[in-house]
């Protein structure tokens, strides 16, 4: 259960009226205005030269999307604001093409499945906090669909820049919860301004209870000596998902927009949530036996962490940022599994003798500090970026059956620079370039020390007025984590086992990216072709070591990936009804030591957004998204929503469905290893059909506005390892 369980420049002939609020002494005026070309224009330069011009109050009426060279820029009309509770509701009405906001989880996500970069003013961010976002403080959404390299291995980044309140303050709050399924999504946030400081706090919780979801599973077997044959788990009742996660966030932050900004951000989170499968195990072989098998997942996190951003502003167009992150991360990890005799008699089945039992627990703890330091320097068509970054973590996991403790530090510096200018009318191009350098110094084991090149370059030519071609390249390394080097042998049933490998290597990734944009009027697209290889690529694989089947990390041949895809936006009837979609086709090339597999996959998206007199239905379908890796595919959901809400002054009040057309959920998974292959199937019948209300509201008082930018986004990962399980 992946998603469920978890003064403004406008487009090409667009018009738009500003009203300028009423101040003391001046009357409100009305004014009209239509660009009729935007392509070309530099809009930096034009919004820089606005900072000297304050304005109270700027509504626009019809939202505006801008195509920048590295960069595209959204602005909010004043419908979709109005009948926005929140910002997530507002990226919502955005409905951006290639961005999924998720109304079951609140969550933010890419339809390609690629990691996504939340900042708002440039800083660290979550969906949280993108949530506690008053919408009439968006000023724009910046969305970047091709980062440079300062933001790593990200898809995307979607930055909000606001205006921050130097008065007042606000509680806002989003209640979800289902009326005939144990599902709730609750969430509060309240801050409060004074002069040039905000303080506020948010809190979260995310339950899921008497979730019932049951695993069908087939397994083929080959043994050494040629012999094959099959086995088989056929779910019973009794088996179920639950979630208990929630999360809190104090933050501070001090704005003095022409000089600089501060930020601390600290953050708890707790996430618990357990798997359990019940099923009948059934040997085909000859002599083969019929067991109970039963499955037994559970996990638990605690992570704090304290987040502290500095920017300094030489002038407007030259700026300092620094950013340090500590964090620790305690995982714990425990799976049961057992196998018991089933013994039929004329009227019931009785259990006999235990013949598998299974108990892995990990308790891992993870200490990690992190530090960048980045330079930008902006002229009228160009603009440099330079950084460096190193983190440093040290990571412990505690394997209680085995009595093995094994630990890592782990560092990693990155150091980059980057170049983008703007020639003549039709010609932009970025060329960056990051130099990564890694240490791996586990205990008793063998240290190692890697580096890598990582290159970028964008190139970008403007067409005509409305449309664009760009070529994006990028080399991108890969983090090793101490479960790929851990030697550590853990049990998966009684014939599968699980380990690490301490001599895999670093590999890096090749990214080949051809796109065109067209964008007039009502309509915007993306057309592309993406092409990854990954030489050297970290796979799992099978292996027979005495009579166990062996899963293990290694060094494979090749990885690669070949992908067409669609992103469309189209305003079907201005101010009522936007739709987008996106279909796409992708293959995979597995090319490992020992085999070679292929797969094809077709997925789509699609959402839409219908509102009029304060009333909203909105709309969202994905199919499934399968992602092969080595010699699994690991199958995505297809799920769809509708919900239909209404937004009265400062609150809005909805009701949503999911999966009202389908019967059962289902996720399936494969593994095609010729000596340990299986298909399995996860379904649920308790998610067809959920009914849940909703009470969203956003409650100001007192608040006037300053807006401010900041600009590096970070966040450190932890290093648990999960008990090894099917």
């Amino acid at each position: 259960m992946k998603q469920f369980l978890s003064a403004i420049p406008l487009a090409v002939a667009s018009s738009f009226s500003c009203t300028l609020g009423a101040s003391p002494g001046y009357s409100t005026d009305s004014v009209a205005i239509t660009y009729t070309d935007t392509t070309g224009l530099n809009v930096d330069s034009i919004e820089s030269s606005l900072k000297q011009v304050n304005l109270d109050e700027v509504t626009v009426e019809a939202s505006s999307w801008i195509q920048k060279a590295d960069r595209n820029l959204l602005y909010p009309n004043a419908q979709q604001i109005k009948q926005s509770s929140n910002g997530l509701q507002l990226l919502q009405k955005l409905q951006i093409p290639g961005v999924i906001v998720s109304p079951t989880d609140n969550s933010i996500a890419l339809a390609d499945k690629s990691e996504v970069s939340l900042r708002i003013n440039g800083r660290p961010a979550d969906n949280k906090e993108i949530q506690a976002l008053s919408p009439e403080q968006v000023i724009r959404v910046e969305y970047i669909d091709n980062p440079g390299v300062r933001y790593g291995e990200v898809g995307a980044v979607i930055d909000f820049i606001v205006k921050n309140p130097t008065s007042g303050g606000s509680f806002m709050g989003d209640l979800t919860q289902s009326v005939n399924r144990g599902f709730g999504e609750y969430w509060l946030a309240a801050k409060v301004n004074s002069g040039k400081s905000e303080f506020s706090y948010s809190g979260w919780a995310s339950p899921r209870w008497n979730m019932k979801m049951q695993r069908d599973n087939t397994e083929h077997y080959e043994l050494p000596d040629g012999t094959r044959y099959t086995r088989t788990e056929e779910s019973l009742d009794g088996s179920h998902f639950e979630q208990w996660n929630n999360g809190h966030s104090l933050n501070y932050n001090y704005l003095d927009p022409q000089k600089q900004m501060f930020n601390a951000s600290l953050k708890f989170y707790y996430d618990q949530q357990e798997n359990l499968f019940r099923g009948i195990l059934t040997d085909h072989s000859p002599g083969g036996k019929t067991n109970l098998m039963l499955d037994d997942s559970k996990n638990h996190r605690i992570s704090p962490s304290l987040n502290l951003y500095y920017q300094y502003n030489f002038d407007e167009d030259q700026l300092l940022m620094a950013n340090v992150v500590t964090s620790y991360e305690q995982p714990n990890s425990h799976r049961i599994y057992t196998e018991d005799e089933l013994i039929y008699t004329d009227d019931f089945a009785t259990t006999g003798e235990s013949l598998v039992g299974i108990d892995n627990l990990i308790k891992s703890r993870t200490y990690s500090i992190l530090g960048e330091v980045d330079y930008e320097k902006r002229w009228k068509n160009s603009r440099v970026t330079a950084g460096i970054r190193h983190t440093q973590s040290w990571i412990e996991n505690n394997y209680s059956e085995q009595g093995i403790i094994d630990r890592m530090n782990h560092g990693n510096s990155y150091i980059f620079g980057e170049y983008w200018i703007r020639t003549g009318k039709h010609f932009d191009f970025s060329a960056g370039i990051g130099y990564s350098l890694y240490s791996y110094i586990p205990r008793d084991r063998e240290s190692h020390t890697y580096s890598i090149w990582r290159p970028r370059f964008t190139a970008r030519y403007t067409i005509d007025d409305y449309s664009s071609l760009r070529f994006n390249f990028v080399r991108m390394g890969c983090v090793i984590s101490l479960d790929m080097l851990s030697p550590v042998v853990q049990d998966v049933d009684g014939t599968q086992q699980s380990t690490g490998n301490p001599d895999v290597k670093p590999y890096a990734t090749y990214k080949y990216d051809l796109q065109y944009q067209y964008n007039r009027g009502i309509f915007y697209g993306k057309l592309g072709a993406l092409y990854t290889h990954a030489p050297g690529a970290i796979m799992p694989e099978k292996v027979w070591v005495g009579n166990k089947i062996l899963t293990r990390y290694n060094n494979q041949k090749n990885a690669e990936e070949l992908r067409f895809y669609l992103d469309a936006q189209v305003t079907a009837i201005p101010d009522w009804l936007t739709l987008s979609a996106g279909p796409a086709w992708h293959r995979y090339w597995m090319r490992g030591n020992n085999y070679t597999h292929t797969y094809n996959n077709f997925y789509c998206y699609a959402t839409f957004e219908l509102s009029h007199w304060d009333f909203s239905l909105e709309g969202m379908l994905q199919t499934n998204f399968n992602r092969f890796w080595g010699e699994t595919l690991e199958g995505g959901e297809n799920v769809h929503t509708l919900k239909l809400s209404y937004n009265y002054k400062d609150w809005n009040f909805g009701v949503m469905v999911l999966d009202p057309f389908i019967n059962d959920y289902k996720v399936k998974s494969e593994n095609r290893n010729r000596y340990a292959g299986y298909q399995q199937v996860m379904t649920s019948n308790m998610i067809k059909q959920m009914i849940a209300v909703s009470v969203s509201w956003n409650l100001n008082w007192g608040r006037r506005y300053e807006a401010g930018e900041q600009r590096i986004n970070n966040v450190i990962g932890g290093g648990g390892v999960n008990a090894a399980g099917k």
